[in-house]
């Protein structure tokens, strides 16, 4: 499967869908060296244990994941699930740059470079160094290189260290969490994750009903506005940008981006770390633990 997914890459380079790397903008030698000497990048335990802080201390904030995907968009290029706007590349920035709130930004930088946790390999969580500056150069502005957590931090636990995964999702759950997600999540499995509270956002291009996706959710959260309240986001790239819309407008909300670990519980092989980590039926493992 996994060389399946590269061969398709690389096709809808070909053809101009999926754009490389070679846009971004590049990093001068003496920024390079001091990104390598400052950056540090806490690990996956870490990560969960500031967030879980966080919830418990009824901090508004958020857990974003950035990847290559959100910085296409950034600069009006399209993705992989995502066509490229103005709009949405502005509001990316906009993700990017966002202040409010206890906020833990992840980004795909676990490289030789700047440190990765033992198991991760290339294509499961472990990126280039080239990949990794080149990542650094269209974002080091926006980046708080003091604070710089895991975007793989689930993934990498479900595989590595399942029963801390376990604990997590059990503590995500007792949060009574909104879930704002793929449509096609099957209902049994946000049931059993998140609780009964659905707002449902499409597979692909969800950004096209952004609006429509936040009202649903405000809708949810204006009964109580005062009241603190988890959320769990899953619609991809544009989930950052609905993480921004609703801290900005102030709500006491902590949203917290799931990523593609959902999928592989879904039973949909997405990512080639999940082919690396088992396939979807070695992950779907940990739903029978919480029981």
């Amino acid at each position: 499967m996994g060389v399946i997914k590269q061969t398709i890459k690389k096709i809808l380079n070909y053809f101009g869908i999926y754009k490389t790397k070679e846009l971004w903008p590049k990093l001068s030698e003496n920024k390079k060296q001091f990104l390598i000497q400052k950056i540090s990048i806490k690990t996956s335990v870490e990560t969960l244990t500031d967030i879980q802080t966080s919830i418990k201390n009824k901090q508004k904030g958020a857990y974003m994941r950035f990847g290559d995907g959100d910085i296409f968009l950034m600069l009006g290029k399209d993705e992989m699930l995502q066509k490229a706007s103005k709009k949405m590349a502005t509001e990316m920035n906009e993700a990017m740059k966002l202040k409010e709130g206890t906020l833990h930004k992840g980004y795909p930088l676990h490289s030789n470079l700047f440190g990765f946790e033992n198991g991760m390999a290339q294509n499961m969580h472990l990126v280039s160094d080239s990949d990794a500056l080149k990542f650094l150069a269209a974002t080091y502005r926006f980046i708080d290189i003091k604070n710089i957590n895991s975007p793989v931090s689930l993934h990498y636990l479900a595989t590595f260290n399942k029963e801390f995964c376990i604990d997590f999702l059990r503590f995500l759950k007792s949060t009574n969490p909104v879930f704002v997600g793929n449509k096609n999540i099957k209902l049994e499995l946000v049931n059993k994750l998140f609780g009964k509270i659905h707002v449902k956002t499409p597979e692909t291009d969800s950004y096209l009903e952004i609006d429509r996706i936040e009202k649903d959710l405000l809708n949810i959260l204006n009964i109580d506005k005062e009241m603190f309240r988890v959320i769990v986001v899953a619609m991809g790239c544009p989930g950052r940008i609905l993480q921004k819309r609703i801290l900005k407008k102030g709500y006491n909300v902590y949203l917290f981006d799931f990523g593609s670990l959902l999928d592989a519980f879904n039973g949909d092989n997405t990512r080639l770390w999940i082919d690396l980590a088992g396939g979807t039926e070695n992950l779907k493992d940990i739903l029978n633990e919480l029981d």
